[in-house]
């Protein structure tokens, strides 16, 4: 399931979805908006706190459950015209993961070997 970020804002019901088996996919790395633009009555999470919610899924096992990206959708959002850039995750989030706790194994596993499982279509 994608943007979970702005969907499941709460921990607990973000870890009865994963009970379910799915993947947990955090697609909107380097949005930093303060509220949803498609429905302002929802808070937008920060990049720090979807590693905090990455963190609390690894924490209770499912690593092997969670995906992420960055939905470079618009111009704004490439690096050549102000934006994060496709970098982002790897050059900001990844190390953040690191310093966080997450082993370089961990960190894999969500970037490398959850990604190919889901192309794959072993979920």
């Amino acid at each position: 399931m994608s943007h979970l970020d702005r969907t499941i804002l709460c921990d607990e019901k973000l870890l009865e979805f994963a009970a379910l088996g799915t993947f947990t996919q955090f697609d909107l790395f380097g949005t930093e908006c303060s509220y949803y633009q498609l429905n302002p009555a929802i808070d937008m999470v920060s990049d720090s706190q979807r590693i905090a919610k990455i963190l609390k899924l690894v924490a209770e096992g499912r690593d092997g459950q969670v995906l992420m990206s960055h939905d470079i959708h618009t111009k704004h959002r490439l690096a050549s015209f102000g934006g994060h850039g496709y970098s982002h995750i790897l050059n900001n989030i990844l190390p953040r993961l690191n310093v966080k706790g997450l082993s370089l194994e961990q960190i894999d596993r969500i970037t490398i070997e959850n990604p190919s499982l889901w192309l794959q279509g072993k979920f």
